[in-house]
């Protein structure tokens, strides 16, 4: 409130009025949980909510709780990044605050290097155990989607590099080049398993070091033998990381019919992982992935959907609005039935999956 207000009064503005401050612990009088706010929006006593850009992951499920509980997405709003060592231009001043779907920024993009992987976990909602050759993403094709994908996406919060397993690709550095060359303000994270962590060639790590791009690992069992060796390792680089809790369970979540819970994709996880692919954009990676679950099982769940970044017609706003609803592929998944992690081998049945 007083970085916002400061840059307005400088600039000839008026400061903004703020009711209340959202937040998920009261410690004051001027703040109420998120649902307090949808009902005092209804109530006609607040008008708008800003979302800092800086909330990164949290900012979709923001955007989708307020979507369930009927608060107009012409009514959210984004901030803007602060750095209180710039001098703010008129056009800065003027977009301090930026309606939702015009805002060039979307909090968080991920795509694929690899679609296979070394570990292959039962259940994995890329079907990365179904991908029966290497399968790497090209990248003169790569650069050329993500220099289009920027003429829409102007900025990106977090930036996540997957899998299958990343690390397989021997062009990894160049992906993490070429992306912080265009989002030079997002965190850029490299998301593996973490076996082959203490392999990694110097390019790599030089690349990591001078790119601001850091490690996330996926903590799996197999992981556990050698966890304090690989954290060693990248504590002597000097590079970045961060390590999930280990995984025990996984969610069975495949469906072959429609699951008829037009809800169902609000609570989704995965639907607020936006993904880029071969020229498209979609809510997350199952549009692109399901083609190896159908190869392997004789399925035709729906694929290839999302939305062609090279339709001259495609706007921002359009794209932002349609990535805050459902594809036909939500309608085959569910909410999941926790099973134990497992590995699953390259001969699996169908029955493994659903």
């Amino acid at each position: 409130e007083n970085q916002y207000s400061k840059i307005l009064s400088e600039n000839g503005g008026e400061e903004i009025k703020v009711s209340y401050f959202v937040t998920d612990k009261k410690e004051g009088d001027n703040q109420i949980f998120l649902k307090e706010f949808a009902d005092k929006y209804h109530a006609k006593e607040l008008a708008a909510l800003v979302i800092p850009k800086e909330y990164y992951m949290q900012y979709n499920d923001i955007i989708f709780f307020l979507i369930k509980c009927g608060v107009s997405i012409d009514d959210i709003y984004n901030g803007m990044r602060l750095d209180d060592k710039r001098n703010y231009s008129e056009e800065d001043v003027l977009s301090l605050i930026e309606p939702m779907l015009n805002d060039s920024y979307l909090s968080y993009l991920e795509f694929h290097v690899a679609d296979h992987c070394n570990l292959n976990c039962k259940y994995c909602t890329h079907y990365s155990p179904l991908v029966k050759e290497p399968v790497f993403t090209d990248f003169e094709k790569f650069s050329k989607d993500l220099t289009q994908f920027k003429t829409l996406i102007n900025d990106v919060g977090v930036i996540r590099i997957l899998g299958g397993e990343p690390l397989l690709n021997k062009e990894l550095p160049r992906f993490i080049e070429f992306t912080r060359k265009l989002y030079p303000a997002s965190i850029i994270t490299v998301v593996t398993n973490g076996l082959l962590l203490d392999k990694i060639d110097e390019e790599l790590i030089k690349t990591m070091q001078d790119n601001l791009a850091f490690f996330h690992i996926s903590y799996y069992p197999p992981f556990e033998q050698k966890a304090e060796e690989v954290k060693k390792f990248l504590v002597e680089r000097k590079i970045p990381f961060s390590i999930t809790p280990m995984t025990k369970v996984f969610n069975k979540c495949q469906l072959l019919e429609e699951n008829g819970n037009e809800d169902f994709f609000y609570d989704c996880f995965q639907a607020k992982c936006n993904c880029l692919h071969e020229g498209k954009v979609a809510q997350c990676y199952a549009p692109f992935t399901t083609k190896y679950f159908n190869e392997a099982f004789n399925q035709n769940i729906p694929v290839d959907e999302g939305m062609d970044i090279y339709d001259d017609k495609l706007t921002t706003s359009e794209l932002k609005l349609k990535l805050l609803y459902p594809l036909k592929r939500c309608d085959y998944c569910y909410a999941g039935k926790a099973m134990p992690w497992e590995v699953v081998g390259k001969n699996s049945k169908l029955e493994d999956w659903i």
